[in-house]
């Protein structure tokens, strides 16, 4: 039947279309609309890493203020107290057994020093003195003569402490002096005298009350120790009417 108005088509005869399962009767598969959802195929999401949030820069922003603040105290701290290098002086200085015949030099330094802490706020705390014996005519920082550590010591303020030891040379794993150095004290020693330079690597921690400063390295250099020896014996002093003072560096 035809719609009103409209002129109804001839009725044609077509053939039916071959009975086949596995084909559409269409020329191309119906499109994805017909299975359902028209939606794009999805995707593998894409992580962000999110912000650092409020407590973390809390976080950071409080240490930096706490390291400003500590650099700053410190600063003030130190400029108010207002550290002062110690003094050292050498009230002594013998030599006993001094012997360059031997194949190995041995010889037995005796050094006396005093300390003194200038400072008025501050004490002072050696916790480390390295001493080195060397010629005068040395010039490698390894051609020393004997080592040897002298006893920490702690000096209060506005006082002086007295340090002593014996450093040996020669002894049982010591090192051996090279032989150039040997040849120029023996021509010292037939003068009648040898001079020495007495070098001492510290460190000194300077300290108040509620107040700690960092170790500081210091190098003290005690020169022109001159030795004169009892006629032809092994045995000599420094002549010294005062302490001899020594020259500090930071």
């Amino acid at each position: 039947m035809g719609f009103p108005g409209y002129p109804q088509a001839p009725y044609q005869n077509y053939p039916n279309p071959p009975y086949n399962h596995n084909q559409y009767a269409y020329a191309q598969a119906p499109p994805a609309s017909y299975y359902g959802s028209s939606y794009p195929p999805q995707q593998n999401p894409v992580y962000q890493t999110p912000p650092p949030s409020g407590f973390f820069r809390g976080i950071l922003t409080g240490l930096v203020f706490i390291a400003v603040f500590l650099c700053i105290s410190t600063t003030i701290t130190w400029l108010v107290l207002r550290p002062q290098i110690p003094v050292f002086s050498v009230t002594n200085f013998s030599v006993s057994n001094f012997n360059l015949t031997e194949p190995v030099f041995s010889a037995q330094f005796t050094a006396n020093l005093t300390v003194e802490n200038p400072n008025t706020k501050l004490t002072s705390y050696f916790n480390r003195i390295q001493g080195f014996i060397y010629n005068q005519n040395a010039v490698a920082e390894e051609d020393f003569l004997a080592m040897e550590y002298f006893q920490p010591v702690y000096v209060e303020t506005k006082k002086s402490v007295l340090i002593g030891e014996t450093l040996t040379a020669g002894g049982e794993g010591q090192r051996k002096v090279p032989s150039w150095v040997g040849e120029e004290m023996k021509k010292e020693r037939d003068t009648g005298t040898v001079s020495f330079n007495l070098w001492m690597a510290v460190s000194v921690t300077f300290k108040t009350d509620g107040w700690s400063a960092r170790e500081r390295g210091l190098k003290v250099f005690c020169g022109k120790l001159k030795v004169a020896f009892e006629g032809g014996s092994g045995n000599g002093a420094v002549l010294l009417p005062k302490p001899l003072p020594c020259l500090v560096y930071v």
